[in-house]
This record gives structure tokens, sequence and C-alpha cells, in this order.
């Protein structure tokens, strides 16, 4: 996943991290969601303010420890192909994707339920 554009914010803890990956076109998707580990998609825009309010708090709330799930960023305006497949209507929008399979989806700005989410579901 060297190709995609990652953002690291440091490390709150040894062995954890803030990290994500921009997505910018559909092979550095295949490529995301081919990992051994479980991917959250985060279906945002920049017109979008929930999705600016829920950036930061979403990558840096520490749910995953490094190398347990990759976590990626998707325009919503980008992606319109993407986002029809995955029922985006509103923003932002998590989709955790195990094995290929949808696990779960959070809508909405709610950290703590994303949390939960993950957490159960890694």
């Amino acid at each position: 996943m060297s190709s995609l554009t990652n953002r690291v914010f440091g490390e709150p803890r040894p062995g954890w991290y803030w990290a994500y990956y921009i997505i910018n076109n559909i092979q550095e998707l295949v490529t995301a969601l081919t990992q051994v580990h479980p991917v959250v998609l985060m279906f945002w825009a920049d017109w979008n303010q929930a999705s600016n309010v829920m950036e930061r708090p979403y990558f840096n709330m520490g749910v995953a420890k490094k190398d347990e799930a990759v976590f990626c960023r998707l325009d919503f305006d980008k992606f319109k192909d993407v986002v029809e497949k995955f029922r985006v209507k509103d923003l932002p929008t998590f989709v955790l994707i195990k094995e290929g399979e949808e696990q779960r989806r959070v809508v909405g700005a709610k950290v703590e339920e994303l949390n939960t989410t993950i957490k159960n579901n890694i």
C-alpha cells in the first residue's frame, strides 16, 4: 500500500497509530480491499461539515492496533460508482470490510459507535 497517500499523526501510545490512506483512484481502493486486515472506509466530502469535523477524531480515536486494520478515506464526489455500490447516502459513512465483505457500517459523526463497531468486529 505504499503507493497510497499516508497521513500519520504520531503514536498516541506504543504500538498504536493515528494514520489513514487517502484513496486517489480505483486501483488504490482495490489494493486496500485485498489486504489481509479489515478495512474501514470513510466516505466524506469537503463540503460536508460533519465529515470535516469528524476527520481528526475518527482517525485519532486509536481503535486499531498497528497492522490490524487499514483505514481509508474516499471522496464522495470522486468515487460515484463506489458510493453507489456501497449505497452511501449520508456523510460521513464508515464501512467496515472484512474478508471482502461488509460487516457493519456507521452513518454520521458517531465516534463512540464507530469505536465499538470496529472493536467488536475485528
